[in-house]
């Protein structure tokens, strides 16, 4: 039953990615065949388009807050594509959505090879993002500006 609810929480925070990208102006396409890149993004004015990888995870509560695990495969974060890949990690806390991460595929391939962020895991790469309040840490490097940060997204005023 886990897995299947895995797979049920994965499409959810899928969606609400969705939404978000749609609420902001910003057109949203899937791809008939997953080949990992989980949404197109599209701004219809300008033909800006970026590729987009959808992470989600429940959260679990911490004395601090809350922390959640993602889990990528090494390949695709280390492989250059154009357009270039953005991560959005999504967390479902206490039956809300409650923060998007949002990091560009480069910068946190920068991070796991200066820092050595994660912990590998076979061919993937197992994040654990620890949240207190506004604050957003992962093995003792601070994410604080990758959260909820839209700025590659602003708002389109139709």
């Amino acid at each position: 039953m886990a897995k299947r609810a895995n797979l049920y929480l994965a499409q959810a925070g899928q969606a609400v990615v969705m939404a978000e990208f749609l609420a902001r102006g910003w057109n949203v396409a899937v791809p008939q065949v997953d080949v990992g890149d989980d949404l197109f993004i599209v701004c219809d004015s300008n033909g800006q388009f970026t590729r987009t990888q959808v992470k989600t995870a429940s959260a679990q509560q911490r004395s601090y807050g809350y922390s959640a695990q993602f889990r990528l495969p090494l390949k695709q974060l280390q492989t250059v594509s154009t357009p270039e890949l953005t991560y959005v990690f999504v967390v479902r806390n206490q039956q809300t959505w409650s923060s998007f991460t949002l990091m560009p595929r480069q910068e946190l391939n920068r991070l796991y090879q200066i820092y050595g962020i994660g912990t590998v895991a076979e061919n993937y790469l197992l994040l654990t993002f620890q949240y207190e309040q506004s604050l957003l840490r992962c093995s003792a490097q601070d994410l604080s500006k990758y959260l909820n940060n839209w700025t590659q997204f602003p708002i389109i005023d139709s």
